[in-house]
Parts: C-alpha cells; sequence; structure tokens
C-alpha cells in the first residue's frame, strides 16, 4: 500500500479550495524494479523517483477524453474502490492526540475538537480511486458511480486467491 502526504494546497475544486487536490489525473503504481511508489501522468509515462526505472502504461483515448476509469489503468482489473486521499497514519495520530488530551480538557472537549478536524478534513479531500488488485491509487480522475467504498470481503478474495474474483452483481 502507497502512503502519500498532504502534499499540494491551493487547487481549486468546484469553486472552492481543496487540500490534498491534483489539478491533473496522475495514477501512483509500484514499481516493477524495486516495488516502491512510482508516479505516471495521463500521458502513460512512469518513472521511479528511487531506483529510476522507467515503463509506460497504456491509457485508453475514452479515459483521456472523459477522466472516468473503468478499470485500473496499471494492471486493467476491474474492480476498483474509492476512498478519501488522505493518509490513515496522520488521522489516526489526530483521534491519539485528541483521546491522550480528553482527560486534561473539561467535558473531553479534546474528542469533540479531533472530531471536528476530522470531518473537516473528510469535507475538503478530493477521493482517490484504488485498484484492489495491484493497490495502484488513480487520483484526479472523475468519480465513477459503478465503483464504490471499499469491501472487506473483495480485498480478502484477491489476498487467498490467485485468480481474480467474479464482480459483484
Amino acid at each position: 500500500m502507497f502512503t502519500r502526504t498532504v502534499a499540494r494546497y491551493g487547487a481549486r475544486k468546484r469553486g472552492r479550495t481543496t487540500i490534498g487536490a491534483v489539478s491533473s489525473p496522475e495514477i501512483a503504481l509500484a514499481c516493477a524494479s524495486c516495488g516502491r511508489e512510482a508516479v505516471a501522468d495521463l500521458g502513460g509515462a512512469a518513472r521511479c523517483p528511487h531506483c529510476g526505472a522507467a515503463s509506460k502504461l497504456e491509457i485508453p483515448d475514452s479515459v483521456r477524453a472523459s477522466r472516468v476509469l473503468e478499470a485500473c489503468l496499471a494492471c486493467g482489473n476491474g474492480l476498483l474502490y474509492v476512498q478519501r486521499d488522505f493518509n490513515q497514519k496522520v488521522g489516526l495520530g489526530v483521534v491519539i492526540v485528541g483521546a491522550a488530551l480528553a482527560p486534561f480538557t473539561p467535558f473531553y472537549a479534546s474528542l469533540f475538537v479531533a472530531a471536528a478536524i476530522d470531518a473537516g478534513l473528510y469535507a475538503l479531500l478530493p477521493d482517490v480511486t484504488v485498484c484492489y488488485r495491484c493497490h495502484a491509487h488513480m487520483r484526479g480522475f472523475a468519480r465513477n458511480p459503478a465503483h464504490h467504498a471499499f469491501d472487506l470481503h473483495l480485498a480478502e478474495q484477491y489476498s487467498t486467491h490467485e485468480t481474480d474474483p467474479a464482480p459483484p452483481r
């Protein structure tokens, strides 16, 4: 799995400033050489910043025009899920700090502050589409209504079976 800090600030989305928004689509995938994160643009050119390996993704013209994903651009898998583009370790840190300060704040107010920070980030951060098979993160694409939130049952099928599970009906 990839971890990514919120590094981009000030991008515009539907007329409001968002944190972590990507101005142009990008695909974060595992490097074939070293296994670390490599990033590809909509042109399909990917380069690993760690080992320098270059690769080329085949991006269909329909995806370039509509920016709607039907399948993973890295491996071709059709089962994708959508989540908020936020580093989960940072979110857990906010909750831990809120819980640690709770006994020292009146009426456990730090828990409410942590919940407010979490809700604010949830409202501001954009979505990212993730592949169940290769865990590639596709940022900056339009949301496909066929892709839903993470499904543990589908994820377990990928971790226990060699072949792809049947798509849900």
